[in-house]
């Protein structure tokens, strides 16, 4: 998959820099300053660099996600400059359109967009474009001198809020606001099966690892590669087949919400990685082809002029398309009703490389979880 990611790259090789890290730069994701300082550089690449150490943080190795500090100094690895043939930016007249008309919030400082299921944030891993691409061209063609820095991530097949800042002092301030835990973020995820309780917490470690298909995020017992993860979740609407969940992470591990509601025995439908293969047909034979996860809200203080903002992403066709499946399957319950039926956590079981499969519906369970506190 990386191979075929980077074989645009031609053999005309930037040679090793080290760069200091300015004031205005403290604060940045390392993954993102390499891309900053290595303009058309796709994730992809940036990844590896990371990955086989060839990027090092005064002179120790790091990870994507570590955030810099002013004065600290990076190692830059040689670089393969993008093939001339196509710029990094080129993203599709269709996308920068719909881009466009999917704007919740923008003032000088902040811009929100509801991102489409289906389109990436960056380019990389057999992509060449992403919606950083797209807006930085829509902000371009606007001609404000706006230049887009993405202040987190959604999966490809996510839906929602996502939240840029549109100067370098937003973007410190937004990045310190993810650090601390002071933004508001919450899910909507129609998944299989029925739980049992109303609410509760998972706090389980994750880690990254290979298996069939390439990377993929697992629940892990603990270790020195483990990252802590906690998901508090409620359900909305329990039935047969699905249920509604809304979920809040207060942590922001990769595929966090879906590994932690595989784990739950609750895989997100459509979650062609971590869900349930049959339901995942039987759903698509029903005319939903997308993932059911969806970034509703984001809430978050302004980081100019203070204010309290809650902004909400509208649920598209194909998420209501799902809400009817799964009310036609059954009179509507309501969360705090006894459960219907067993736990679907004795029906699936997690694999060991972190993948699904449906269990033998012996009664094992796939994972404990606590209640939420009142």
């Amino acid at each position: 998959m990386e191979a075929k990611s980077l074989d645009r790259f031609s053999q005309v090789r930037t040679p090793v820099r080290r760069v200091v890290v300015g004031a205005d730069e403290a604060g940045m994701r390392l993954d993102r300053f390499l891309s900053q300082h290595n303009p058309g550089a796709p994730l992809a690449l940036v990844q590896r660099w990371v990955r086989t150490g060839q990027t090092r943080i005064d002179g120790g190795r790091a990870q994507g996600g570590d955030r810099l500090e002013a004065g600290q100094e990076v190692r830059l690895p040689p670089f393969e400059a993008r093939a001339p043939s196509r710029r990094a930016d080129e993203a599709p007249e269709w996308a920068i359109n719909a881009l466009n008309s999917r704007i919740l919030w923008r003032d000088r400082w902040l811009l929100v967009l509801d991102k489409p299921c289906g389109m990436p944030v960056h380019g990389g891993s057999g992509q060449e474009w992403g919606v950083v691409d797209a807006l930085r061209t829509l902000l371009e063609r606007e001609g404000g001198g706006e230049v887009p820095e993405l202040c987190h991530r959604l999966d490809k097949e996510t839906s929602g809020c996502l939240l840029f800042a549109l100067d370098k002092t937003s973007a410190r301030r937004m990045s310190a606001a993810f650090r601390s835990k002071e933004i508001e973020k919450e899910y909507w995820a129609w998944v299989a099966g029925a739980p049992r309780a109303p609410a509760g917490v998972i706090d389980q470690p994750l880690s990254k690892g290979n298996a069939r298909g390439g990377e993929r995020v697992m629940v892990t017992g603990g270790g020195i590669d483990s990252q802590s993860a906690r998901t508090r979740y409620r359900v909305q609407e329990r039935h047969a087949r699905l249920s509604l969940l809304i979920a809040h992470p207060d942590t922001g591990r990769t595929h966090q919400i879906r590994v932690h509601l595989q784990w739950l025995g609750h895989p997100v439908i459509g979650d062609e990685k971590y869900g349930d293969p049959t339901l995942n047909r039987q759903v698509k034979r029903q005319g939903v082809a997308r993932m059911g996860l969806h970034a509703r809200k984001i809430g978050l203080v302004h980081p100019a002029t203070g204010e309290k903002l809650i902004i909400e992403a509208p649920l598209d066709e194909g998420f209501n398309r799902l809400a009817t499946l799964a009310r036609a399957d059954d009179g509507l319950m309501r969360p705090d009703d006894k459960a219907n039926g067993p736990d679907s956590r004795s029906r699936y079981e997690t694999k060991e490389d972190g993948g699904f499969r449906p269990g033998r519906g012996d009664g094992r369970r796939a994972g404990k979880t606590r209640a939420a506190k009142p």
